[in-house]
């Protein structure tokens, strides 16, 4: 009856209306602090601990699945030191609580967690490019440590460590590359046909491609 004689009064009624929206509105706000979440209702968590590690900058971390380290890229399996890079990630993260940042987006194309992955003060994308255990690889997302990683990788290709000590000569007369994902490849590779042409960008060399933040791309191997 009281339900019935609610709805009956209509300055009731809008005013349950309202206080049932800002209840829900609070509930989703408190959700996101305790949480962490962006206005999409990605889980954007600030610290996770590694499971495993899958590769030089990839692992597994407790209750959100895959994490990739933003604006890097490490040796495929197959390529050259894949392994080492791996066992370095390993000795670094493994079982250990890591604190995250995010650039543009929280997650990449394949659902993965996408972030700037720091150990105490250390920023871990950082020290595999350093070390010479992975490339920078800078996309539209992936912006925000721009000038601090591509300056590791300077010295590490000054001093030819890790990587760059197996980075041959330019053999192309050009190179094509897509700002969207952060690739360079050989003209003649089957993902070039792929690239959108307002987001076509070419270089000379591979020295160029690698001074914009370009990685090699994992088909071709340029």
């Amino acid at each position: 009856m009281m339900g019935r004689t609610m709805w009956k009064n209509p300055k009731i009624s809008v005013r349950w209306v309202v206080v049932g929206g800002l209840v829900c509105v609070s509930s989703a706000m408190l959700v996101r602090s305790i949480f962490g979440a962006d206005d999409e209702g990605q889980a954007r968590p600030t610290h996770v601990k590694v499971k495993s590690v899958l590769s030089g900058d990839k692992v597994k971390v407790k209750h959100y699945g895959r994490l990739i380290y933003a604006g890097v890229r490490a040796p495929c399996e197959g390529e050259p030191l894949y392994e080492e890079a791996k066992r370095r990630n390993a000795e670094l993260v493994f079982g250990k609580e890591l604190r995250l940042r995010y650039g543009e987006q929280v997650r990449d194309r394949d659902g993965r967690l996408q972030a700037y992955a720091f150990l105490d003060d250390a920023l871990l994308n950082d020290i595999m490019v350093r070390e010479g255990l992975a490339y920078v690889r800078l996309t539209t997302t992936t912006q925000r440590f721009a000038d601090r990683l591509l300056d590791a990788q300077r010295q590490a290709r000054e001093e030819r460590r890790g990587l760059w000590q197996h980075v041959s000569e330019s053999s192309d007369d050009e190179y094509a590359a897509d700002p969207k994902y952060g690739n360079f490849h050989r003209v003649s590779c089957a993902e070039v046909p792929k690239i959108k042409p307002q987001r076509l960008v070419t270089f000379k060399s591979k020295d160029a491609a690698f001074d914009a933040g370009y990685a090699p791309c994992t088909h071709c191997l340029p």
